[in-house]
């Protein structure tokens, strides 16, 4: 097998990188099938490129949007590739985004339900990982990443029931309500009674939270109180339902799902949609999309999907 040296592999890494940041031209892809034919060791660099697309989705949910977001930025991205193909690449992932001593996690695309020893029963979202630390004076759940739905046990009395996250510490008063870890901030759903948000660092700057409303936090301030109803947390049951959404929040929201690249140029990221949509499926989801938007839904490979407006 051809083993490419750092400069196919940096060649095959611009590709990479000049595909993303807009749908190739039909003279591109035929330059780019031309580069790959040419010598045994640039379809083994591309080869290798796929590989790490298959890791993406443990990176940060907004990293590889923001990094492509501007001409200039595309050499950080190359950059952080060429690290990537090297023995960096694995460094980086544990450090960052491992969950490996996590008391109980979820791969992409997974969902998981655990019963505690008090009753509690706990929903694990895609990705999640969360540590149970229960005593005879507190019982505590530390989300490390991702999102959960928790439906309190009777069996703890009075103990207090608390989740800590990286911005602080939620309190359920005899509850049903999710929590999901987002890059820097908490956000917290109550879909029965009461929670109480308390920031890290400003815990007097907290507040109560009621059934039907949300808000996110941060290490300092609770935000602004939103709705929340029972259609946001139907991912507990394979589902996501939006009514009148962005088209380029479902598709956030999908990429959550699938491992690799779910583009969405702007657009068609402004269009709006509506409907049920199945997170086990994701593909059949971006097909129904395409039959009834005006987009077009391109695979350049399983693991890199491009999204635009047609038309």
């Amino acid at each position: 097998m051809a083993v490419p040296d750092r400069k196919t592999f940096e060649a095959a890494a611009s590709w990479y990188v000049r595909f993303q940041s807009q749908p190739p031209t039909a003279a591109e892809r035929l330059a780019w099938q031309q580069w790959i034919n040419g010598d045994p060791s640039h379809q083994a660099a591309w080869n290798q490129i796929e590989q790490l697309q298959r890791s993406l989705g443990a990176l940060p949910p907004d990293f590889t949007r923001r990094a492509l977001s501007a001409t200039q930025q595309r050499r950080q991205v190359l950059k952080w590739m060429l690290v990537l193909g090297g023995a960096g690449y694995m460094g980086w992932n544990v450090q960052q985004h491992s969950h490996v001593g996590a008391d109980y996690r979820t791969s992409m695309g997974e969902r998981r339900r655990i019963e505690l020893a008090d009753g509690t029963r706990v929903d694990l979202n895609t990705s999640t990982a969360i540590d149970v630390m229960y005593d005879g004076h507190q019982r505590l759940i530390r989300l490390r990443e991702g999102e959960i739905l928790i439906h309190t046990g009777k069996l703890g009395g009075q103990t207090p029931f608390y989740v800590d996250t990286r911005q602080g510490r939620i309190q359920a008063l005899g509850t049903r309500f999710t929590v999901r870890q987002l890059p820097n901030t908490t956000r917290v759903g109550v879909l029965e009674d009461r929670v109480s948000v308390s920031p890290g660092d400003q815990p007097d700057h907290g507040r109560l939270l009621v059934a039907g409303e949300s808000a996110d936090f941060d290490r300092q301030n609770v935000g602004p109180n939103h709705d929340y109803s029972g259609s946001q947390s139907a991912w507990v049951d394979g589902q996501l339902i939006v009514l009148d959404a962005r088209l380029g929040e479902v598709i956030d929201e999908l990429s959550r799902y699938r491992p690799g690249v779910l583009q969405c140029d702007l657009a068609a990221a402004r269009l709006r949609v509506s409907g049920t949509f199945r997170l086990d499926s994701t593909d059949a989801v971006l097909g129904n999309l395409q039959a009834t938007l005006p987009i077009q839904v391109r695979y350049f490979t399983r693991y890199w999907v491009s999204v635009t407006r047609s038309g």
